[in-house]
C-alpha cells in the first residue's frame, strides 16, 4: 500500500458497534443510514454488516448499494421526479412519502410493478403528515391503485409524552398491523409504543455522544474511520543546548485538515499540531520520530469527537476524495457516483 494519506475503515469495529446496539436495544428490525456514500466511509462496507434495511436520503446512493448488494431493501427518503419512479421499483426501494403530492405522483403513474411506501408522520407538520383526514384521503388514493402499498410508518420526533397525539392522527394506520413502525432513532433509542424498528447512523460508525454535564458515560462505541498520513520531512531548530524537532505531514486544510484538530498520534504518543497550511501541517515531535512514521490524525487513539462538539458525521464529508482502505486491504474504488 503506497498511499501517504488515506482512510482506513475498521470493519471489526463496525461489527462490534452493531452487535452492542442490538444487545442493548431490542427491536425486530434494524435500519442503517448510509446516506451520501455511507457518510464518506464508502458504500463497500455494507458487504460486512448484518442489517435488515438500509436507509438513504440520496437517490444516487441506491446505485452504489446495488453494486454490492442486490437484495437488501432500501428505504429512500428524498425528492424525486416522475422519471425516477422506474429506478425506485427496479432497485427494490421502499419510498418514504411525506406529502400528498408525492402520493398523487405515484397514483397518477402507471406502475408496472408493486411499489411499497412508508408514510412520514410529524405531529408538528414539518416533515410529514399531521392531519388524520389527509391521511384518510391518502389511504383512499392508495386503495385505488393495486400496485401501491403502505408497509410502514415513520416519525422522527415522536416521544412517549406526545404519543396520544400521534395515535389520534394515525389510528386507522396503526390498526392495519403494518410491517414497519420506525419511531426510534439516534436521538431516542429507548423503545416507544408500537415501535419495532430502530434507525441508526452515527453510533454504528463509532461516534459516541458527548457525556452530559457532570455525568460519566462509558464510551461503548468503537472508532470505525481512521485517517492516516506519514512523516515526509523533519526539521530541527537548535537554540543553545536545546534542540526542537518538527515533523511535516502532507495533509493540510485543502486535504481536509480541520483547525479543530490540534493533536496527532504517533508511536503510542500524542503530539501537538503547531500549524496547518494549505497542503501540509507542522507537528512538534521529538527525536524518536522518523521519516515515514505513520501518523494517526483521526482514530481510536485520537477520536474526532474529542474536537467536534456537534454531530461528527457532518465533518466527514471533507475526506470524500481520500483513498479508503478496508481491513482486508481492499481499496474502495467508488469515490464518486
Amino acid at each position: 500500500m503506497n498511499y501517504v494519506n488515506y482512510l482506513e475503515v475498521n470493519i471489526n469495529n463496525i461489527k462490534a458497534n452493531l452487535n452492542y446496539l442490538k444487545k442493548e436495544y431490542k427491536y425486530k428490525y434494524y435500519i442503517f443510514d448510509v446516506s451520501n456514500n455511507a457518510f464518506n466511509h464508502g458504500m463497500y462496507l455494507i458487504n460486512y454488516i448484518d442489517i435488515d434495511y438500509l436507509y438513504t436520503n440520496n437517490l444516487n446512493d441506491i446505485y452504489l448499494i446495488r453494486k454490492y448488494n442486490k437484495d437488501i431493501p432500501i428505504i429512500l427518503n428524498t425528492e424525486i421526479e416522475k422519471d425516477n419512479i422506474l429506478d425506485i421499483i427496479n432497485n427494490n426501494c421502499i419510498f418514504l412519502v411525506d406529502t400528498k403530492e408525492k402520493v398523487e405522483m405515484f397514483t397518477n403513474t402507471v406502475l408496472y410493478d408493486n411499489l411499497n411506501i412508508i408514510l412520514g408522520i410529524d405531529t408538528k407538520g414539518i416533515t410529514g403528515f399531521n392531519n388524520k383526514f389527509i391521511i384518510r384521503d391518502i389511504e383512499a388514493l392508495i386503495k385505488e391503485n393495486n400496485k401501491l402499498h403502505i408497509i410502514g410508518l415513520k416519525s422522527s420526533n415522536i416521544t412517549e409524552k406526545d404519543y396520544n397525539d400521534f395515535q389520534y392522527i394515525t389510528n386507522n394506520l396503526l390498526a392495519l398491523d403494518l410491517k414497519l413502525y420506525i419511531f426510534n432513532d439516534e436521538q431516542d433509542k429507548q423503545k416507544i409504543k408500537n415501535s419495532n424498528a430502530l434507525k441508526l447512523d452515527y453510533s454504528i460508525y463509532g461516534i459516541n455522544n458527548k457525556p452530559k454535564l457532570f455525568k460519566k458515560e462509558p464510551k461503548q462505541l468503537k472508532q470505525v474511520l481512521n485517517l492516516y498520513s506519514k512523516i515526509t520531512n523533519i526539521m530541527k531548530e537548535t537554540k543553545g543546548k536545546k534542540t526542537k524537532y518538527f515533523g511535516i505531514i502532507p495533509f493540510g486544510y485543502l486535504n481536509g485538515m480541520l483547525n479543530n484538530i490540534n493533536k496527532v498520534f504517533i508511536k503510542n504518543k500524542l503530539y501537538n499540531i503547531l500549524e496547518i497550511k494549505e497542503s501540509y501541517s507542522i507537528i512538534e515531535i521529538d527525536e524518536n520520530i522518523k521519516i515515514n512514521d505513520l501518523v494517526e490524525i483521526i482514530g481510536s487513539n485520537n477520536p474526532l469527537e474529542n474536537y467536534i462538539s456537534t454531530n461528527t458525521l457532518i465533518h466527514l464529508s471533507i475526506f470524500n476524495n481520500l483513498p479508503k482502505i478496508y481491513e482486508d486491504k481492499l481499496n474502495e474504488k467508488t469515490f464518486i457516483y
